[in-house]
């Protein structure tokens, strides 16, 4: 009910307004809590979520029932798995 309270006052934030802003809210709700706000800024955020990948190219050589896979990336061997004379 103190959230709602705010409404045909002048505007005068405290913890107590901010406490009633919720995640998931949108601008609308959070203006009939806080007021308008002082600043709008759009801008582009990068997201987290984008996976950036490498093209990895995989030798595999098998003799003798072993097998070692060479792993290369831009051209340069950055790892091995496996041996033959285990």
């Amino acid at each position: 009910m103190a959230c709602l309270v705010l409404t045909g006052c002048k505007r005068k934030l405290t913890d107590a307004n901010l406490s009633c802003v919720k995640m998931d809210m949108n601008p609308k709700e959070v203006e009939s809590i806080l007021g308008q706000p002082n600043q709008v800024v759009t801008k582009e955020m990068e997201l987290q979520t984008d996976v950036k990948t490498l093209p990895v190219v995989r030798y595999v050589y098998v003799q003798d029932g072993k097998t070692v896979v060479l792993h290369f990336v831009d051209g340069k061997l950055i790892g091995q798995e496996g041996a033959f004379d285990q």
